[in-house]
């Protein structure tokens, strides 16, 4: 990648803080940006875990460790209410568990400015309010004003959250004595809460973000930052359509998925391509016919251009790589997010969505042959594309970052 160097519209170079959450469908959008910025000039330092260390360092950014490590385990197979009001309680309590080993990281002084993930809002703010920094908010999937709240949606597929379960009430008293005790004024505490003046980068199209025209320039959308991953793939040689399915990062720990996918295109003039991931082999599906090929991983961008129908979990990485190469969709949702991002298909009418207790291999086989011949979703999903080809990606991103460092030097007496 390339850009402005520092001396043109970005300013002088500076020293950034970048605070990603260290799980693959947050860290994946950032680092092209991180990229992005230490190729204009600018001094990164992203924190990270051992499973990302190598992917930072390759940014040309210094990667240093959060300390303790935060979790990039996979979500629990089930995400109802109870889990969801003990989630935020444990973000909190590991987000700021790792403040101490980031603050000695700049003992010799504080960085220009903090960019983290959302999920590290209190950390990310705190911090900026302490070193009096500007701070950008990234987000890797919808994002929330008056006129949509995304954890509403979300409660809607995971259940309602009682106000007084114990974890909600704990994590109210919790974060109240932590703003408290953070030494802040008080109208300085008051946007630790709220964020009423943060500025938020959103890796989704503008078009595709519930809402999109009612939110302010306070929020740039700038889409999905990867051109591609590297990595070959032939399609094949006899013309059959391609069917491409793949269950993410998160949620690939389904034989059964992958089976029911087998069983239902093995006597079909269809070519199927499994992702299986890192927790299902090849082997556990048993013998495949010649037109079915499963593999670990494959570059999901050298197989979308040949593919008719993407099936896959409705993940935002997933759904915005389809999008981007014009593929019509069947999504089979797990978690509360991808259920929110599967409406979000339907409601623009790009994709057909089956529940999972209902992914059969009939089932699948129904929705992956209708989306086949439906030409006006098709024409939809074409519709959509430019709008995701042209959001902006790294470069928009970047561009965003200086100019919230540009304004708020300016406004800084």
């Amino acid at each position: 990648m390339t850009g402005p160097s520092p001396a043109e519209p970005g300013g002088p170079p500076r020293h950034l803080a970048f605070l990603p959450y260290p799980a693959y469908g947050h860290m994946v959008p950032v680092l092209p940006v991180v990229s992005e910025l230490v190729a204009r000039g600018h001094r990164v330092t992203c924190f990270t875990t051992d499973a990302f260390t190598d992917r930072v360092r390759a940014t040309g950014a210094e990667a240093c460790l959060y300390d303790p490590p935060l979790s990039s385990d996979p979500p629990p197979d089930v995400i109802d209410a109870d889990e969801c009001a003990r989630a935020p309680l444990k973000l909190l309590e590991a987000s700021t568990a790792v403040l101490p080993a980031i603050e000695s990281r700049f003992v010799d002084g504080p960085p220009d400015a903090v960019a983290y993930d959302t999920t590290l809002w209190l950390t990310g703010r705190l911090l900026a309010a302490r070193w009096a920094c500007p701070s950008v908010q990234l987000s890797p999937t919808f994002i929330s004003n008056e006129h949509f709240d995304l954890s509403e949606r979300h409660q809607e597929f995971a259940g309602r959250i009682d106000p007084a379960h114990p974890a909600i009430v704990e994590f109210g008293e919790r974060l109240t004595e932590i703003v408290a005790g953070s030494g802040l004024a008080a109208e300085q505490q008051a946007e630790l809460f709220y964020g009423r003046q943060e500025f938020t980068v959103a890796f989704v199209p503008k078009a595709f973000q519930f809402a999109g025209g009612t939110f302010d320039e306070r929020h740039v959308f700038v889409g999905p930052t990867v051109s591609g991953e590297d990595g070959a793939w032939q399609p094949p040689s006899d013309g059959r359509p391609v069917l491409l399915v793949s269950l993410g990062t998160t949620v690939n720990n389904r034989p059964d998925f992958f089976r029911a996918c087998v069983a239902a295109f093995a006597d079909l003039p269809w070519h199927t391509v499994l992702a299986l991931g890192d927790r299902v082999s090849p082997a556990e599906l048993g013998p495949l016919p010649p037109h079915v090929e499963a593999h670990s991983w494959v570059p999901l961008s050298a197989v979308l251009p040949h593919t008719s129908v993407f099936l896959c979990q409705s993940g935002m990485g997933s759904i915005l790589e389809g999008l981007r190469a014009g593929v019509p969709m069947v999504v089979v949702p797990h978690h509360p997010e991808q259920h929110v991002n599967a409406a979000r298909l339907s409601e623009l009418g790009l994709a057909r969505v089956v529940r999972r207790e209902d992914a059969t291999a009939g089932t699948l086989r129904a929705a992956v042959l209708d989306v086949a011949g439906d030409t006006a979703l098709r024409a939809r999903v074409g519709a959509m594309r430019p709008h995701v080809e042209s959001a902006g990606g790294a470069l928009l991103a970047a561009d965003a970052i200086e100019r919230r460092l540009r304004a708020v030097t300016l406004e800084t007496p």
